[in-house]
């Protein structure tokens, strides 16, 4: 599984139903989280199933506890470029942005602690 390899940047549309996200995040049409099970500090409840993603991220040094539903991410992106776009799910406000969307995020040494798969999906990411 990437996760276990990597990070995964996951790109979502906060709008969605049964998104949980911080309040003043909830009317994004583009918002990126962050996961990996090797950060520091790690994600101890991150979690993915059929539903999609749940984890406590840090938001301005405040833990959180999120959920994105896998009908709100539209793409994900490791750290070193590999990933995978689900048109169906892009915003409106992003069609003809796709490779803006995807561009990998910078290279660091020691990932941030997370600011925010589906599982099947997360399998077809190479």
């Amino acid at each position: 599984m990437l996760l276990q390899q990597s990070e995964a940047r996951v790109h979502l549309d906060t709008r969605k139903s049964d998104v949980v996200v911080p309040g003043h995040l909830r009317s994004a049409a583009h918002l990126c989280l962050d996961y990996s099970y090797n950060f520091t500090p790690p994600i101890y409840d991150l979690a993915l199933d059929e539903r999609g993603v749940s984890a406590t991220l840090s938001f301005s040094r405040m833990p959180f506890l999120t959920f994105v539903p896998w009908d709100a991410v539209f793409c994900i992106v490791d750290f070193s470029g590999r990933g995978m776009v689900w048109e169906e799910n892009l915003p409106a406000e992003l069609q003809g942005t796709l490779a803006a969307v995807a561009t990998p995020p910078p290279a660091t040494p020691t990932p941030a602690p997370a600011k925010a798969a589906r599982p099947s999906h997360l399998k077809l990411v190479k």
